[in-house]
Parts: C-alpha cells; sequence; structure tokens
C-alpha cells in the first residue's frame, strides 16, 4: 500500500569549514622540584585551578601557553582526596559543591571513582626512576607511560634522554 524510494545521499563538502589544526603541541619541561606538596585543601585548589583552566582551553580551541602549562601541570588526580566527593564532610562543604558543579555528570563519576587508584609521583621518584634506567645504559628509546596524568614523567626527562619517542595513554582528558 505504500511507495518506498530508497536514496543514497551524499555529502561530498562538509557544512561549514572544519576548525582550524591546533599547532603541534610541545612537551613542557618540569622545573619545579615542589610540585604536588602540600595538603589536601592546596591540592584541591591547584586540580581546580588546571581544570577550570582546561576547561577555558578547550571552549577556546586552543593550546595552553607555558605560564598555562604550569597551571596544568600541579594537577595531581583525586587519589587521597576523597572529602572533595564526600557531601557530608563539613569541612568539604564548599569544595564538594565547587567539584560538583565544575565537572559534567560523567567527569564527576570518573574523578570520583579514581580517589583509590590515581595516585600522583612526585618528581624526587621521577628523577629516581630515570637515573637507574640511565644507570642501566638506557640513553634514549620508546617510553611508554601508560597513566600519564598529566605528563609528568614526559615533563622530567632528562635532557640526555630527549632524543627518545614519547607514547602516553591516559583516561581522564
Amino acid at each position: 500500500p505504500y511507495d518506498v524510494e530508497i536514496r543514497t545521499l551524499r555529502f561530498d563538502e562538509p557544512e561549514h569549514d572544519p576548525p582550524a589544526p591546533l599547532p603541534p603541541a610541545k612537551n613542557f619541561r618540569i622545573t619545579d622540584d615542589l610540585l604536588g606538596t602540600g595538603g589536601a585543601k592546596a591540592k584541591f585548589r591547584a586540580n581546580m585551578a588546571a581544570i577550570n583552566l582546561l576547561k577555558e582551553l578547550e571552549f577556546d580551541g586552543r593550546q595552553a601557553t607555558p605560564e598555562e602549562q604550569d597551571v596544568l601541570s600541579k594537577y595531581v588526580g583525586w587519589g587521597g582526596l576523597a572529602d572533595a566527593f564526600d557531601e557530608s564532610k563539613d569541612n568539604w562543604k564548599d569544595e564538594f559543591a565547587e567539584l560538583y558543579a565544575a565537572l559534567t555528570p560523567e567527569e564527576y563519576a570518573a574523578a570520583r571513582a579514581s580517589t583509590l587508584n590515581a595516585h600522583y609521583t612526585s618528581p624526587t621518584v621521577i628523577k629516581a626512576i630515570y637515573e637507574a634506567v640511565g644507570s642501566m645504559g638506557f640513553q634514549t628509546g620508546n617510553i611508554l607511560e601508560p597513566a600519564m596524568g598529566v605528563g609528568n614523567f614526559f615533563g622530567l626527562l632528562p635532557q640526555e634522554m630527549q632524543g627518545s619517542r614519547l607514547y602516553g595513554v591516559e583516561l581522564d582528558s
């Protein structure tokens, strides 16, 4: 009882111009040996500064400046900061509200789930690891960081290993 007509639609050109490509990202060189120090509230503040800046960069569609990269490098993840996700903690109510408002429901769920396993590695430990692999004869090659966070292992890569190819994996944006 119905006439059926099947057509293949083709779109040879996009409806609007694609966004301009971003300039190539550059590896940020970390020089702050005190990165990640401070109490839980200080780490929370650093995380929120990085998250707010990241949202601004994504909205603007641009790479971070070196000064902004410094702010982003201070993000330490949510490991050990479970109180920020507990609205019943009186001394964390303001932080809980700020965090809840800043993240999408998906981002919030992922951040909350990471409080048990997303731990920050200090520059002291990272430098010791590079010193150990250097003493074993490693100079350049492939380096994989399977849970890179904001990339502190890459940011602390010793000068003599700068010729290495870096591969990083991270779940969080």
